[in-house]
Formats: structure tokens, C-alpha cells, sequence
């Protein structure tokens, strides 16, 4: 029996690796014989750095920073490659898990933390930088790195725009003080979700409410990001609305993607190929992934849906476990997942990492109590 431990990050409990050790130790509690190999994934969100770590060599980077509200914080981000690429993880200074949601307002929260990371790995030489867009808590799009990158964001009385999210009044921007255009960078941008940057897929309507936003100003910030939109595409002649993926991170990627000209993939399946996990898997291999929560948004390219699809052509068997699964989405996920666990009865309490641990511990005994089951039986 071939298992491979692929959780993503539980989100705001655990992180992908650590989730990966607590599955294979429930694994063990019951079948001391069990063969298993631990591969975690992430998909450009919470955990993705945590994730670069396990599988690469790297220099880690901490200085100073600031949140998506400005306060002080210690950021982090890695050199790799013997000092060519830097990846920077967006939640990692911008990220919900960085600010009490109370505090997050998003006429003010923005990027600029975000910035101070890509400006820092710029200064130290290297090559090319990979940017992990997701577990954002703006919605900015990437504006607040773009002035930490030396753009001048002005309203309509022609009024430098600081310490605010400048969507909000931008009506003119100011791109000769760019540090962009005086390097030879290659940026790639790693997207959590597929998701379009306004509609009703877009990322104010899906992700807003959970960064904080009300559903009176769902309307005013799509509106904003339309008028950015607008201010983009006369700049760079680039229809920014268009991209595939663009709403990742509060629509981030989009506009980073046209500013920076960089390339956009989905952080998942990058990181599938970089480990080449295929080599990993054989005939009847058992897959066990999941998340915090399984629900409609896990088919937006969400790492275990992703995961999945990519081993698509792979005779394998798939188990979910899911901190929450929204039952509603069951009949839909179960087009994935050939099995699916949930480690709490309970889609809306959060809950303690000491509680999320037991939780997944007895979940994962469960799964190995079945899969012993299933080898006495053959």
C-alpha cells in the first residue's frame, strides 16, 4: 500500500507540514507498519513559504515590515537558487493571519508591506523573484507594493495618495519613479484561486466579506477596482479585467501581473512540478490531502482540488480531509475526492490549534482503521 500525506495548510491552525507530521503520526498510532512518504503542498497562500522551506535549501530574510493597517511587524521572506531567486509570500506581512480582522479596514488596509519585501530582495541582486498571492486581507490591487516600488498614486485634485488604500481616490498614476524599470527581473506570480478580479465571481464579491468588508460597500469597491482598471489599461494598453486569476490577493495579481510583467500560474500546480511529485506516485497509490474547509471555493483551484487535477491521467485513490466540509458542496466535491473526512461537525466555529490537532489526529486514526480494513480484506 503506497500513501502519500499531501495536506495543504489548515488556515489559521496549521501549517501544510505540520499537518503533514500529525496525519502520518495518526496514521502510525494505529498500523506501526504503515508506508507512507509525506509530500505537503500549498498553493501561493498561508504556508507557502513554510512549504518552500521543507522541500529547499534557503537563506532566510527577516527585517522589518509592516501589515496591511501599517503596523510594525517582522517579516520573512527566502533566497534560493545560491542567492538567484527570492520567493515572497504575500500573507506573510499582508496576510489575514498578520491583523485583527476589527482592525482591517479596507479603505485604509493595503499592500505596501508586500512592497517593502520585493524592494529588500531587489536591493540584495537577485534574478528573479516568485510572489505567492494569497490569504490576502486587502483588497488593493497590489497598489500599496507598487508605492513601496516607487509609483506616485494621486487623486483628483492632484493629491499624493499615502497611508490609505489608494483605490480608493486614485485617479492619476505617476510610473517614471518606478525601480522596475531600472532592472531585468523575471517575477512570477503563484495565484491561489482562478478567480476574475470583479463580477460575481470576482474577488470582492467571493472574498470580500471574509477580509471584513460590509455588503453595502461590495458595489463601491468594485467600482474602485473598475476605475483602476481603466487607469491601467490607458498606461499599458492591457485589459487587466480579462486575466484569468487576476483577483488573487484583492486583484493583485492582475495588476502586478501587467505592472511587473510577470508570468501567473497557479501556485499549486508550480509547486507539483517543482518537486515533480508525479515520480511519486504509483498504480493504487492512496492520496490523503485536504484543508481548513472544503466547500464550493475548493474547485477555484484550491491545492487539494488542484492536486488532484493534475494527477488527473494517475490510477490513484484520493481521501479529503476537510477542518470543516460544507455538506451543501458534498455532491460537487465528491467529483474530486474519492472519500472525504471532516475533522469538526462544527463549518462555523473556529477553532484552537491544540483542538485542531486532536481533531486531525482522530480523523487521521479513522482513515488508517479503513485503510487496515481494506488490506485484511484483500
Amino acid at each position: 500500500m503506497d500513501i502519500l500525506i499531501s495536506p495543504n495548510s489548515f488556515k489559521g491552525t496549521l501549517s501544510s507540514v505540520e499537518a503533514s507530521n500529525i496525519i502520518a503520526e495518526g496514521l502510525l498510532k494505529i498500523d506501526q507498519n504503515i508506508k507512507f512518504k509525506k509530500l505537503p503542498i500549498a498553493d501561493g497562500g498561508d504556508g507557502t513559504l513554510e512549504l518552500f522551506k521543507f522541500y529547499f535549501d534557503y537563506e532566510s530574510v527577516k527585517e522589518e515590515s509592516v501589515n496591511s493597517i501599517g503596523e510594525k511587524i517582522e517579516s520573512e521572506y527566502l533566497i534560493l537558487d545560491d542567492g538567484k531567486t527570492a520567493f515572497i509570500e504575500y500573507a506573510n506581512t499582508c496576510g489575514l493571519s498578520r491583523v485583527e480582522l476589527r482592525k482591517n479596514n479596507l479603505n485604509l488596509s493595503n499592500s505596501y508591506g508586500f512592497g517593502l519585501q520585493i524592494k529588500s530582495a531587489i536591493k540584495k541582486g537577485v534574478k528573479n523573484i516568485i510572489l505567492g498571492l494569497g490569504g490576502s486581507a486587502t483588497i488593493d490591487g497590489g497598489c500599496g507594493a507598487m508605492m513601496a516600488l516607487g509609483i506616485n498614486f494621486y487623486d483628483r485634485n492632484e493629491c499624493i495618495l499615502e497611508n490609505i488604500n489608494p483605490i480608493v481616490s486614485v485617479d492619476k498614476i505617476d510610473i517614471s519613479n518606478s525601480i522596475i524599470d531600472n532592472t531585468k527581473l523575471n517575477f512570477t506570480l503563484l495565484t491561489d484561486v482562478d478567480n476574475y478580479i470583479i463580477g460575481d465571481q470576482g474577488c470582492v464579491k467571493v472574498y470580500g466579506k471574509q477580509k471584513g468588508l460590509k455588503n453595502s460597500e461590495i458595489p463601491k469597491f468594485e467600482s474602485y477596482l473598475k476605475n483602476l482598471s481603466q487607469i491601467f489599461d490607458s498606461l499599458f494598453n492591457k485589459n487587466v479585467l480579462k486575466i484569468k486569476s487576476g483577483g488573487a490577493a484583492g486583484g493583485a495579481a492582475g495588476f502586478l501581473k501587467i505592472f511587473l510583467n510577470a508570468k501567473l500560474d497557479y501556485g499549486s500546480k508550480f509547486i507539483f512540478k517543482k518537486i515533480n511529485y508525479t515520480k511519486y506516485v504509483k498504480p493504487g497509490s492512496i492520496i490523503i490531502t485536504g484543508e481548513g474547509r472544503l466547500d464550493d471555493q475548493t474547485i477555484n483551484m484550491k491545492a487539494p482540488y488542484s492536486l488532484i487535477s493534475f494527477l488527473d491521467n494517475k490510477n490513484f485513490f484520493s481521501v479529503a480531509i476537510g477542518g470543516s466540509v460544507e455538506y451543501k458542496s458534498l455532491k460537487l466535491l465528491l467529483n474530486t475526492f474519492d472519500l472525504i473526512f471532516s475533522t469538526s461537525d462544527d463549518i462555523n466555529t473556529s477553532i484552537k490549534k491544540d483542538e485542531a490537532i486532536k481533531n486531525l489526529m482522530k480523523t487521521s486514526m479513522d482513515i488508517s482503521k479503513l485503510l487496515n480494513f481494506k488490506k485484511k480484506i484483500n
